[in-house]
This record gives C-alpha cells, sequence and structure tokens, in this order.
C-alpha cells in the first residue's frame, strides 16, 4: 500500500526543500514562529453550546477519513459510508450507499465526495467527484468516474479543488465539477480555500506550508512554527494541526499562527466550523467548541486507529 503523506511528513521533521518554509523548532502556546509575530486577534468567543459526554464510535464504519459539521452535528466520511453524529448520540449511517468516503466537503446545500465503490458495488475503482443534494443520503455521479479519487476536496461556491490520489495532481474546477482543469502534481497532502476569496488556497506539504492566491496557478512557501499536516479554513480563522498533535489557528490566512492546544496522539483528520473543531486522533474525536482553547473527547473507540 502507497504510505501516506502524513506518515511521510512525520517521517521527515526537518525537511527544508522549500527556501523559507516551515521551521520544525518546538512551540509553546505563548511563543510565535521564529521571524514570524504571533495572531493579534484572539480566536472567537467561547460556544455557548454544553460540552456532552463523550459516546463509542465502535459501530462506525472502519478507518474514518475525514470530518465536517453541520451545524452542531458531526460528519464523519468512512471506509464504509457517510455517517453523522449529533452531540451526545451515537453515531448513524446517514449514506445509503457504504462506499469508501475518502474525501469530502460540503456547502449549504450541496454535498461532495469521492472514493471507492462499496464491497461488492459495481463500477469504476476511483467514483470521481459525486454530489449529494439532500445531506448525504444519496449521491450521484458529477465527473471524472473512473479518472480520480480525491483524497482531498475543498468547495466555495463552483470553484472546487482537489488532490487525486490517482496521480496526487491537483485538480480545479470552476463550474461546480464539470469540467476541470489539471494544476500538476504538485505534492500537496492537505488543502484549505479561503471561504471569503476562491482564488487564495493554502495547502500542505512535505516541505511545509504553501500558499496560491492565483486559483491554484502558482504557489509561494509560507512561513509556520512547526510542520502542519491538516488544515480547515472558516470565516473566523484558518485552523491547524502539525505532525506532533499541536492545534493553532490563523486569522490572517496563515500567515501567523497561534498555538493552543496539544492533543495526545497525532491528528488524522479536522473539520471546523465557527468556535467549534474537530480532530481526529488516534481512536478519538476530540472536539472544541471554544475555538481550540480546550478540548474533550466526543466519540471514542473508533476502530482502525
Amino acid at each position: 500500500m502507497k504510505p501516506s503523506m502524513l506518515s511521510i511528513l512525520v517521517a521527515m521533521p526537518l525537511v527544508v526543500g522549500i527556501t523559507g518554509c516551515a521551521s520544525t523548532a518546538g512551540l509553546e502556546p505563548s511563543a510565535p514562529s521564529s521571524g514570524s509575530s504571533a495572531a493579534t486577534s484572539a480566536p472567537p468567543s467561547p460556544s455557548s453550546a454544553p460540552v456532552m459526554s463523550a459516546v463509542s464510535g465502535s459501530e462506525l464504519g472502519e478507518h474514518v477519513h475525514n470530518l465536517a459539521f453541520d451545524g452542531s452535528t458531526l460528519l464523519l466520511g468512512t471506509h464504509e459510508g457517510l455517517w453523522s453524529q449529533s452531540p451526545g448520540q451515537v453515531p448513524v449511517q446517514i449514506s445509503q450507499r457504504s462506499f469508501d468516503v475518502m474525501g469530502f466537503a460540503k456547502t449549504e446545500s450541496r454535498w461532495l465526495a469521492s472514493g471507492h465503490p462499496a464491497r461488492g458495488e459495481d463500477g469504476p475503482a476511483d467514483l470521481g467527484l459525486l454530489e449529494s443534494l439532500d445531506r448525504g443520503v444519496t449521491w450521484q455521479e458529477v465527473s471524472l468516474s473512473g479518472e480520480a479519487d480525491f483524497h482531498r476536496l475543498t468547495v466555495s461556491g463552483d470553484r472546487i479543488f482537489g488532490v487525486s490520489s490517482v496521480d496526487d495532481a491537483l485538480l480545479r474546477s470552476d463550474d461546480a465539477g464539470a469540467t476541470w482543469t489539471n494544476l500538476g502534481s504538485l505534492g500537496l497532502f492537505d488543502i484549505a480555500m479561503d471561504p471569503a476569496n476562491p482564488d487564495t488556497l493554502i495547502a500542505t506539504t512535505a516541505d511545509g506550508l504553501v500558499r496560491s492566491t492565483d486559483s491554484g496557478a502558482t504557489f509561494s512557501p509560507v512561513a509556520t512554527p512547526s510542520l502542519i499536516a491538516l488544515l480547515a479554513w472558516t470565516p473566523n480563522y484558518v485552523v491547524g494541526a502539525d505532525v506532533d498533535g499541536r492545534i493553532m489557528t490563523s486569522v490572517n490566512g496563515g500567515s501567523t499562527w497561534e498555538a493552543l492546544t496539544t492533543l495526545p496522539e497525532q491528528p488524522a483528520a479536522i473539520g471546523a466550523d465557527g468556535s467549534r473543531i474537530a480532530v481526529l486522533a488516534g481512536s478519538t474525536v476530540y472536539e472544541s467548541v471554544d475555538g481550540g482553547k480546550t478540548f474533550t473527547e466526543r466519540i471514542t473507540e473508533i476502530p482502525g486507529h
């Protein structure tokens, strides 16, 4: 099996292949990066949502690949379909098909996914881009069936970016996924798009964070306090998780970062919305309702991790 980019990132703690990219020096919660000041604006005020007791995720589909929020409901893309978990309730599968949800992104009215067919299901091994217009229950093919397997997806309006595991290429669609522009194999691991400006994209690589302001045509390195692997971009801030479990936020598009919390295990997926942040680390989903200052266990005993 091809090793994940996250494992490669962990195995390369001192990579410096892009001049000016991430330093991997130790990061204290109050310490800015070398040559970079900490963000001056604080994260949003704590959410008033109550903190629920953790529930067991032992019935979840094997391997959770991605996380997202639908209000206070947590969405989990798994090896066996799309699941949801309401606060304090056990997770339930919402997709009729148990397909392997390798990539997932959503707008308010349109949910997008990619991956592989369910066990015993006919069709190509790579599903291309799928969409759901009924909040994840049924899924229809949009494009690239048999051609792309997006392990990373990000969407804003009609603009979609995806990283396909078939050839590690970054693809962009400007017409809601009908047609695509191949921007090349750039070694990107995770991607996040500015919700207010779809021309701006940031991405993680084995050499550090990079940013594009021209719709993915070119990228420039961005200095960060440590090697960030996972990203989520909300109207409030960018959330980053580094390879050592540090959770940090940026209120200026990734230019400067504030370290908030360190989780006990390496993060494998991240999702954010407003002041809520969810991070899968080990077999547990940790949730913050105060913009990353504190985390509590939301789902435990998740299989496959």
